[in-house]
């Protein structure tokens, strides 16, 4: 099993006796009510992110808190427009660049909640990518907060297989296939590595054997 290394500020047990979560849970009610699609996609990366933190050995506390962040991690959209937010056809490339700006707001937004302190690094860094390409500021590896390496993967699985007006979803062994393919560049290939086998037991499949790692 990798050893993973827990920065105070990636994964605080702390945190889920001192956030403010009813500050957090009236946003959530917001932006869900206003998008049904982003509360479902919530919904399943809050799950995926607890499945995928206990196949990484982390403590209940963490458990509890990756299903936490997984839950919120998309309430900066509340400041999108509501015309790209729900937009029914892929967004052109200046409509992406306001909707980029989700991570930022969120994390601008977890910053005035009372405990919430140590989740807004993750909440501002989770479409970071692992080569450094990603945004807002291009960290790259290690130096991404680990649950916000971990909501990147389970961020990508379920927008790969869940169905959208604009494209059909893909099944699960080729969103395997994605994942491996994007491990060490877009993701942490250890990562990858462990959110793999929580799927294949979780959904009974069985992938194809290979290590994400180069």
């Amino acid at each position: 099993m990798v050893n993973f290394v827990h920065n105070p500020q990636q994964a605080a047990p702390s945190i889920l006796n001192k956030v403010n979560m009813e500050a957090i849970e009236e946003f959530c009610r917001q932006i869900y009510y206003c998008d049904p699609y982003t509360s479902m996609h919530a919904e399943h990366v809050a799950e995926l992110m607890a499945g995928l933190a206990s196949q990484m050995c982390m403590s209940a506390d963490e458990i509890n808190l990756a299903y936490i962040v997984g839950l919120i991690h998309d309430v900066g959209k509340i400041k999108i427009p509501n015309d790209i937010l729900t937009k029914p056809d892929k967004l052109t490339d200046e409509e992406f660049g306001i909707m980029k700006l989700h991570s930022e707001y969120g994390a601008q937004i977890l910053a005035g909640i009372d405990g919430a302190e140590a989740v807004v690094p993750i909440m501002r860094h989770h479409h970071e990518r692992y080569d450094g390409r990603g945004y807002p500021e291009g960290l790259a590896g290690h130096t991404i907060p680990l649950l916000s390496r971990m909501l990147t993967v389970c961020d990508a699985f379920d927008a790969m297989t869940t169905n959208r007006c604009y494209r059909r979803p893909v099944t699960l062994e080729e969103c395997i296939a994605e994942i491996r393919r994007f491990a060490g560049s877009q993701f942490d290939p250890e990562i990858c590595n462990l959110f793999i086998e929580f799927l294949e037991e979780r959904f009974g499949i069985v992938a194809v054997t290979a290590d994400c790692r180069p």
